[in-house]
Protein backbone atom coordinates (compact mmCIF):
# COMPACT_ATOMS: atom_id res chain seq x y z
CA UNK A 1 0.00 0.00 0.00
CA UNK A 2 1.13 3.78 -0.42
CA UNK A 3 2.75 5.33 2.60
CA UNK A 4 1.65 9.11 4.02
CA UNK A 5 5.61 9.45 4.87
CA UNK A 6 6.36 11.62 8.07
CA UNK A 7 9.71 12.53 9.60
CA UNK A 8 11.02 9.49 12.14
CA UNK A 9 14.62 9.59 13.27
CA UNK A 10 17.47 7.22 13.51
CA UNK A 11 16.42 6.21 16.99
CA UNK A 12 15.56 2.87 15.86
CA UNK A 13 17.94 1.83 12.87
CA UNK A 14 20.34 -1.43 14.23
CA UNK A 15 23.85 -0.04 15.27
CA UNK A 16 25.08 -2.00 12.12
CA UNK A 17 22.81 -0.19 9.77
CA UNK A 18 24.41 3.49 11.30
CA UNK A 19 27.77 2.60 10.99
CA UNK A 20 27.42 1.13 6.99
CA UNK A 21 25.67 4.52 7.04
CA UNK A 22 28.05 6.59 8.30
CA UNK A 23 30.77 4.69 6.06
CA UNK A 24 28.85 4.87 2.83
CA UNK A 25 28.39 9.07 3.91
CA UNK A 26 32.42 9.41 3.95
CA UNK A 27 33.27 7.42 1.17
CA UNK A 28 30.74 9.49 -1.36
CA UNK A 29 32.19 12.89 0.24
CA UNK A 30 35.92 12.05 -0.83
CA UNK A 31 34.54 11.08 -3.98
CA UNK A 32 36.33 13.64 -6.22
CA UNK A 33 35.01 12.70 -9.65
CA UNK A 34 31.53 13.14 -11.33
CA UNK A 35 31.28 9.72 -12.41
CA UNK A 36 32.91 7.99 -9.22
CA UNK A 37 30.15 9.96 -7.17
CA UNK A 38 27.30 8.38 -9.32
CA UNK A 39 28.88 4.76 -8.57
CA UNK A 40 29.74 5.21 -5.34
CA UNK A 41 25.99 6.18 -4.58
CA UNK A 42 24.07 3.55 -6.52
CA UNK A 43 25.49 1.26 -4.80
CA UNK A 44 25.19 3.06 -1.76
CA UNK A 45 21.57 3.31 -1.48
CA UNK A 46 21.53 -0.86 -2.95
CA UNK A 47 23.78 -2.07 -0.27
CA UNK A 48 21.92 -0.03 3.03
CA UNK A 49 18.61 -0.72 1.65
CA UNK A 50 19.21 -4.41 0.46
CA UNK A 51 16.92 -3.89 -2.38
CA UNK A 52 17.64 -5.49 -5.91
CA UNK A 53 18.30 -2.29 -7.46
CA UNK A 54 18.82 1.08 -7.23
CA UNK A 55 18.81 4.21 -9.69
CA UNK A 56 19.27 7.93 -9.83
CA UNK A 57 17.52 10.26 -12.09
CA UNK A 58 18.58 13.21 -12.82
CA UNK A 59 17.30 16.10 -14.25
CA UNK A 60 17.96 17.54 -17.94
CA UNK A 61 18.19 21.72 -17.37
CA UNK A 62 17.12 21.66 -21.29
CA UNK A 63 14.32 19.63 -21.31
CA UNK A 64 13.19 19.26 -17.56
CA UNK A 65 12.87 15.73 -18.36
CA UNK A 66 14.61 12.81 -15.73
CA UNK A 67 16.94 10.43 -16.96
CA UNK A 68 18.41 7.58 -15.39
CA UNK A 69 21.99 7.67 -14.71
CA UNK A 70 24.45 4.51 -13.21
CA UNK A 71 21.29 2.43 -12.05
CA UNK A 72 22.30 -0.71 -10.81
CA UNK A 73 20.40 -4.00 -10.74
CA UNK A 74 19.72 -6.88 -12.93
CA UNK A 75 19.11 -4.92 -15.92
CA UNK A 76 21.09 -1.28 -14.90
CA UNK A 77 22.72 -1.62 -18.85
CA UNK A 78 18.67 -1.83 -20.60
CA UNK A 79 17.62 0.84 -18.28
CA UNK A 80 20.63 3.15 -18.48
CA UNK A 81 19.65 6.53 -20.32
CA UNK A 82 15.90 5.88 -20.62
CA UNK A 83 14.15 9.06 -20.08
CA UNK A 84 10.65 9.94 -18.08
CA UNK A 85 8.70 13.47 -18.97
CA UNK A 86 8.93 15.67 -15.59
CA UNK A 87 5.74 15.19 -14.89
CA UNK A 88 4.77 11.71 -15.25
CA UNK A 89 5.51 8.45 -12.63
CA UNK A 90 6.19 8.40 -8.85
CA UNK A 91 9.81 10.42 -9.88
CA UNK A 92 7.75 12.99 -11.35
CA UNK A 93 6.14 13.47 -8.78
CA UNK A 94 8.51 13.43 -6.34
CA UNK A 95 9.60 16.33 -7.86
CA UNK A 96 7.19 18.42 -7.73
CA UNK A 97 6.12 17.98 -4.31
CA UNK A 98 9.49 17.72 -3.09
CA UNK A 99 8.66 14.85 -0.67
CA UNK A 100 9.68 11.27 -0.47
CA UNK A 101 7.79 8.50 -1.59
CA UNK A 102 7.14 5.30 -0.62
CA UNK A 103 4.78 2.21 -2.10
CA UNK A 104 4.53 -1.46 -1.90
CA UNK A 105 1.98 -2.33 -4.35
CA UNK A 106 2.93 0.16 -7.00
CA UNK A 107 0.43 -1.24 -9.02
CA UNK A 108 -1.75 0.54 -7.33
CA UNK A 109 -0.61 3.92 -7.46
CA UNK A 110 -1.60 6.38 -8.90
CA UNK A 111 1.47 7.56 -9.91
CA UNK A 112 3.06 4.65 -10.90
CA UNK A 113 4.78 5.05 -14.78
CA UNK A 114 5.58 1.47 -15.51
CA UNK A 115 8.45 -0.45 -15.82
CA UNK A 116 10.80 1.00 -18.27
CA UNK A 117 12.44 -2.41 -19.53
CA UNK A 118 10.90 -5.84 -20.23
CA UNK A 119 12.25 -8.55 -17.64
CA UNK A 120 11.83 -6.56 -13.99
CA UNK A 121 8.83 -5.66 -12.21
CA UNK A 122 8.93 -3.47 -9.62
CA UNK A 123 7.43 -4.71 -6.57
CA UNK A 124 8.07 -1.59 -4.36
CA UNK A 125 9.98 1.44 -4.23
CA UNK A 126 11.03 4.42 -1.83
CA UNK A 127 12.38 7.59 -4.03
CA UNK A 128 13.10 10.91 -2.65
CA UNK A 129 14.17 13.89 -4.09
CA UNK A 130 17.84 15.25 -4.57
CA UNK A 131 17.70 19.25 -3.26
CA UNK A 132 20.23 21.30 -3.73
CA UNK A 133 21.12 24.44 -1.54
CA UNK A 134 19.22 26.77 -3.52
CA UNK A 135 15.98 24.31 -2.60
CA UNK A 136 15.95 23.35 -5.80
CA UNK A 137 15.53 19.50 -6.91
CA UNK A 138 17.65 18.61 -9.49
CA UNK A 139 16.69 14.73 -9.42
CA UNK A 140 15.39 11.60 -7.27
CA UNK A 141 17.22 8.86 -6.21
CA UNK A 142 15.32 5.11 -5.71
CA UNK A 143 15.42 2.02 -4.64
CA UNK A 144 13.36 -0.63 -5.67
CA UNK A 145 12.41 -4.18 -4.83
CA UNK A 146 13.77 -5.06 -0.92
CA UNK A 147 15.10 -8.18 -0.72
CA UNK A 148 13.73 -11.54 0.37
CA UNK A 149 10.40 -10.34 -0.78
CA UNK A 150 10.12 -8.01 2.37
CA UNK A 151 8.64 -4.14 2.20
CA UNK A 152 10.12 -0.96 2.82
CA UNK A 153 8.84 0.94 5.77
CA UNK A 154 8.63 4.62 7.17
CA UNK A 155 11.95 3.98 8.94
CA UNK A 156 13.99 3.59 6.15
CA UNK A 157 12.78 7.20 4.81
CA UNK A 158 15.13 9.41 6.97
CA UNK A 159 18.29 6.93 5.71
CA UNK A 160 17.42 7.79 2.15
CA UNK A 161 17.34 11.45 2.63
CA UNK A 162 20.30 11.42 5.01
CA UNK A 163 22.00 9.49 1.79
CA UNK A 164 20.13 11.70 -0.76
CA UNK A 165 21.76 15.11 1.11
CA UNK A 166 25.17 13.95 0.88
CA UNK A 167 24.59 12.33 -2.61
CA UNK A 168 23.35 15.78 -4.13
CA UNK A 169 26.50 17.85 -2.21
CA UNK A 170 28.43 15.55 -4.14
CA UNK A 171 27.23 15.87 -7.49
CA UNK A 172 27.41 19.71 -7.11
CA UNK A 173 30.45 19.64 -5.81
CA UNK A 174 31.61 17.76 -8.28
CA UNK A 175 29.90 19.23 -11.46
CA UNK A 176 31.58 22.72 -9.77
CA UNK A 177 35.19 20.94 -10.07
CA UNK A 178 34.43 19.68 -13.84
CA UNK A 179 33.39 23.32 -14.74
CA UNK A 180 36.04 25.00 -13.31
CA UNK A 181 38.59 22.82 -15.19
CA UNK A 182 36.93 23.26 -18.35
CA UNK A 183 37.29 26.82 -17.82
CA UNK A 184 41.06 26.24 -17.19
CA UNK A 185 41.00 24.43 -20.29
CA UNK A 186 39.49 26.95 -21.90
CA UNK A 187 41.37 29.77 -20.83
CA UNK A 188 44.48 27.90 -21.75
CA UNK A 189 43.17 27.63 -25.13
CA UNK A 190 42.68 31.04 -25.10
CA UNK A 191 45.91 32.33 -24.02
CA UNK A 192 47.61 29.98 -26.89
CA UNK A 193 45.61 31.66 -29.41
CA UNK A 194 46.64 34.96 -27.91
CA UNK A 195 50.19 34.05 -27.86
CA UNK A 196 49.80 33.19 -31.42
CA UNK A 197 48.16 36.58 -32.68
CA UNK A 198 51.02 38.48 -31.26
CA UNK A 199 53.46 36.25 -32.54
CA UNK A 200 51.23 36.73 -36.29
CA UNK A 201 50.96 40.54 -35.12
CA UNK A 202 54.89 41.20 -33.85
CA UNK A 203 55.96 39.44 -37.49
CA UNK A 204 53.40 42.16 -38.86
CA UNK A 205 55.13 44.95 -37.26
CA UNK A 206 58.26 43.74 -38.27
CA UNK A 207 57.69 43.86 -41.98
CA UNK A 208 55.79 47.23 -41.87
CA UNK A 209 59.70 48.30 -39.85
CA UNK A 210 61.89 47.02 -42.91
CA UNK A 211 59.83 48.38 -45.19
CA UNK A 212 59.49 51.83 -43.68
CA UNK A 213 63.44 51.38 -43.31
CA UNK A 214 64.28 51.02 -46.69
CA UNK A 215 62.33 54.67 -47.86
CA UNK A 216 64.03 56.47 -44.55
CA UNK A 217 66.42 58.37 -46.15
CA UNK A 218 63.39 59.56 -48.49
CA UNK A 219 61.42 60.36 -45.70
CA UNK A 220 61.25 62.06 -42.40
CA UNK A 221 62.65 59.66 -39.51
CA UNK A 222 60.15 60.86 -36.96
CA UNK A 223 57.26 60.62 -39.42
CA UNK A 224 58.00 57.07 -39.84
CA UNK A 225 58.30 56.07 -36.18
CA UNK A 226 55.20 58.46 -35.16
CA UNK A 227 53.15 56.00 -38.16
CA UNK A 228 54.74 52.42 -36.93
CA UNK A 229 53.96 53.86 -33.49
CA UNK A 230 49.83 54.41 -34.33
CA UNK A 231 49.86 50.53 -35.95
CA UNK A 232 51.75 49.51 -32.85
CA UNK A 233 48.55 50.91 -30.64
CA UNK A 234 45.79 50.03 -33.23
CA UNK A 235 47.25 46.17 -32.11
CA UNK A 236 46.97 46.90 -28.61
CA UNK A 237 44.03 48.70 -28.56
CA UNK A 238 42.59 45.44 -30.00
CA UNK A 239 44.08 43.30 -27.48
CA UNK A 240 42.86 45.81 -24.85
CA UNK A 241 39.42 45.38 -26.02
CA UNK A 242 39.55 41.29 -25.84
CA UNK A 243 40.78 41.07 -22.53
CA UNK A 244 38.07 43.35 -21.31
CA UNK A 245 35.47 41.27 -22.76
CA UNK A 246 37.14 38.25 -21.13
CA UNK A 247 38.50 36.94 -24.44
CA UNK A 248 36.12 36.12 -26.98
CA UNK A 249 36.31 35.69 -30.38
CA UNK A 250 34.40 38.05 -31.74
CA UNK A 251 34.45 41.49 -31.46
CA UNK A 252 32.10 44.49 -31.94
CA UNK A 253 33.91 45.98 -34.52
CA UNK A 254 32.32 49.49 -34.04
CA UNK A 255 33.42 50.15 -30.92
CA UNK A 256 36.77 48.81 -31.35
CA UNK A 257 37.16 51.31 -34.92
CA UNK A 258 35.60 53.84 -32.03
CA UNK A 259 38.07 53.67 -29.82
CA UNK A 260 40.96 53.53 -32.64
CA UNK A 261 39.41 56.27 -34.65
CA UNK A 262 39.58 58.70 -31.46
CA UNK A 263 43.28 57.92 -30.35
CA UNK A 264 44.15 58.66 -33.72
CA UNK A 265 42.43 61.87 -33.74
CA UNK A 266 43.80 62.58 -30.25
CA UNK A 267 47.26 62.11 -31.73
CA UNK A 268 46.75 64.25 -34.77
CA UNK A 269 44.99 66.79 -33.35
CA UNK A 270 47.92 69.16 -32.72
CA UNK A 271 48.85 68.96 -36.28
CA UNK A 272 45.10 69.75 -37.86
CA UNK A 273 43.30 71.45 -34.81
CA UNK A 274 40.20 72.06 -37.22
CA UNK A 275 39.61 68.58 -38.18
CA UNK A 276 36.27 66.71 -37.31
CA UNK A 277 35.76 62.67 -37.51
CA UNK A 278 32.62 61.46 -36.63
CA UNK A 279 31.73 57.78 -37.17
CA UNK A 280 28.56 56.19 -36.94
CA UNK A 281 27.84 52.53 -36.66
CA UNK A 282 25.43 49.54 -36.49
CA UNK A 283 26.82 46.69 -34.24
CA UNK A 284 28.39 44.43 -36.73
CA UNK A 285 30.78 41.54 -34.77
CA UNK A 286 33.25 39.91 -36.46
CA UNK A 287 35.85 37.73 -35.80
CA UNK A 288 39.41 38.98 -33.79
CA UNK A 289 41.47 38.37 -37.26
CA UNK A 290 38.70 40.72 -39.35
CA UNK A 291 38.68 43.06 -36.49
CA UNK A 292 42.63 43.38 -36.56
CA UNK A 293 42.62 43.98 -40.38
CA UNK A 294 40.07 46.85 -40.33
CA UNK A 295 41.94 48.48 -37.53
CA UNK A 296 45.23 48.61 -39.45
CA UNK A 297 43.02 49.51 -42.58
CA UNK A 298 41.28 52.27 -40.58
CA UNK A 299 45.08 53.24 -39.03
CA UNK A 300 45.92 53.93 -42.54
CA UNK A 301 43.38 55.22 -44.32
CA UNK A 302 43.11 58.28 -41.55
CA UNK A 303 46.79 58.79 -41.37
CA UNK A 304 47.02 59.41 -45.15
CA UNK A 305 43.79 61.51 -45.09
CA UNK A 306 45.23 63.56 -42.26
CA UNK A 307 48.42 64.20 -43.73
CA UNK A 308 47.31 64.60 -47.63
CA UNK A 309 43.80 65.48 -47.31
CA UNK A 310 43.69 68.84 -45.70
CA UNK A 311 45.49 72.33 -46.36
CA UNK A 312 46.62 73.97 -43.18
CA UNK A 313 44.30 76.29 -41.81
CA UNK A 314 42.42 77.15 -45.08
CA UNK A 315 39.39 75.12 -44.47
CA UNK A 316 37.33 73.03 -41.70
CA UNK A 317 37.82 69.28 -42.18
CA UNK A 318 35.59 66.47 -41.45
CA UNK A 319 36.19 63.03 -41.43
CA UNK A 320 33.17 60.49 -41.90
CA UNK A 321 33.58 56.27 -40.77
CA UNK A 322 30.37 54.67 -41.28
CA UNK A 323 30.20 50.61 -40.77
CA UNK A 324 26.89 48.69 -41.67
CA UNK A 325 25.86 45.52 -42.18
CA UNK A 326 23.30 43.91 -45.11
CA UNK A 327 22.73 40.29 -44.08
CA UNK A 328 26.36 38.33 -43.71
CA UNK A 329 28.05 41.81 -45.75
CA UNK A 330 29.61 44.17 -43.48
CA UNK A 331 30.49 47.64 -45.46
CA UNK A 332 32.67 50.22 -44.04
CA UNK A 333 33.20 53.64 -45.74
CA UNK A 334 35.78 56.18 -45.07
CA UNK A 335 35.27 59.55 -46.73
CA UNK A 336 36.89 63.28 -46.47
CA UNK A 337 35.90 66.71 -47.93
CA UNK A 338 39.31 67.08 -48.76
CA UNK A 339 41.61 68.23 -51.94
CA UNK A 340 40.36 64.59 -53.35
CA UNK A 341 42.54 62.09 -55.09
CA UNK A 342 44.58 62.04 -58.38
CA UNK A 343 42.39 61.32 -61.63
CA UNK A 344 44.61 58.23 -61.98
CA UNK A 345 44.91 57.05 -58.21
CA UNK A 346 45.51 53.01 -57.98
CA UNK A 347 46.40 51.26 -55.13
CA UNK A 348 48.22 48.87 -57.62
CA UNK A 349 50.12 52.12 -58.39
CA UNK A 350 51.99 51.72 -55.02
CA UNK A 351 50.84 55.43 -54.61
CA UNK A 352 52.68 55.29 -50.98
CA UNK A 353 53.81 52.67 -48.54
CA UNK A 354 50.77 53.32 -46.26
CA UNK A 355 48.24 52.49 -49.32
CA UNK A 356 50.35 49.37 -50.29
CA UNK A 357 49.73 47.88 -47.19
CA UNK A 358 45.87 48.67 -47.46
CA UNK A 359 46.38 47.11 -50.42
CA UNK A 360 47.85 43.33 -48.69
CA UNK A 361 45.60 44.37 -46.08
CA UNK A 362 42.27 43.86 -47.82
CA UNK A 363 43.81 41.23 -49.28
CA UNK A 364 44.51 39.32 -46.29
CA UNK A 365 40.61 40.12 -45.33
CA UNK A 366 38.85 39.00 -48.66
CA UNK A 367 37.55 42.59 -48.96
CA UNK A 368 36.42 44.38 -52.25
CA UNK A 369 36.82 48.64 -52.52
CA UNK A 370 36.17 51.22 -54.69
CA UNK A 371 37.56 54.69 -54.65
CA UNK A 372 35.71 58.05 -55.43
CA UNK A 373 38.32 60.85 -55.68
CA UNK A 374 36.28 63.59 -56.27
CA UNK A 375 34.79 66.40 -53.77
CA UNK A 376 37.08 64.66 -51.08
CA UNK A 377 38.34 61.00 -51.32
CA UNK A 378 35.96 58.03 -50.16
CA UNK A 379 36.82 54.26 -49.73
CA UNK A 380 34.34 51.85 -49.58
CA UNK A 381 34.98 48.14 -48.33
CA UNK A 382 32.61 45.72 -48.60
CA UNK A 383 33.48 42.19 -46.72
CA UNK A 384 31.55 38.92 -45.64
CA UNK A 385 31.62 38.55 -41.89
CA UNK A 386 31.48 34.75 -42.24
Amino acid sequence: MEKNIEEESFEALPDNNLRLLLDTIEGINQTKEFKSVLVESMEAIRLIMNSEASSLMLIDKDTGELYVSMPTGPVKTDIAGKRIPKDKGISGWVVSQKRPYLTNNPAESEHFYGDLVEGFKTRNIICVPLINRENEVIGVMQALNRRDGNEFTTRDVPVMQALASHITSAIERTRMIDRLHDRLKEKDTIIAEIHHRIKNNLQVILSIVEIEAMDMEAGNPKDVLSEVAHRIKSMAKLHEMLSEKNLENLVELGGYLKQLSETIQETMHSILYNVKLELQSDKVEVRQEQALLCGLIINELLINIYKHAFLKDEQDGKIKINLTREDDQVKLEVSDNGVGLPEDFKFEKGESIGMWIVEELLKKLNAQISVEGVGGARFMITFSSE
